[in-house]
């Protein structure tokens, strides 16, 4: 039981907040496109990653039986925050406005080490 918490703990919790991230993107609520707009993104770029989001959400759920997928999904998510956190950094924002990008890296970095270790596919990784 505590190693089926260790992981569906982080990999949930990171899968809701791209469920919502996604959804908001998608939906180009006010706040995202203020946000990409004083960044110097076009509003098309917040659909892109809104839909690349909700996949990986869904990827991190459902993907045990793909295990290359959830690979994939995890090195976009780290180049979906790294990425942010570097546009908000280059373009003179502030700090704060980079720190959510940055928890959420650092909570991927941790559901990437959950899944690797306490995941139903660790074995599947391991032979491949």
């Amino acid at each position: 039981m505590r190693t089926k918490l260790l992981y569906w703990v982080p990999t949930g919790l990171l899968a809701a907040m791209f469920l919502m991230s996604g959804a908001f993107n998608v939906t180009h609520q006010p706040h995202v496109m203020q946000v990409s707009a004083r960044l110097g993104y076009p509003g098309y770029v917040a659909t892109l990653l809104g839909v690349w989001k909700l996949l990986a959400a869904v990827t991190l759920v459902f993907g045990s039986r793909w295990p290359r997928l959830k690979e994939w999904a995890f090195a976009g998510l780290f180049f979906n925050l790294s990425g942010a956190v570097f546009s908000h950094v280059a373009s003179n924002d502030t700090v704060a406005s980079s720190v959510p990008a940055g928890a959420l890296l650092v909570l991927t970095g941790i559901t990437y080490a959950a899944q690797r270790r306490f995941g139903p596919a660790s074995s599947a990784l391991k032979t491949t």
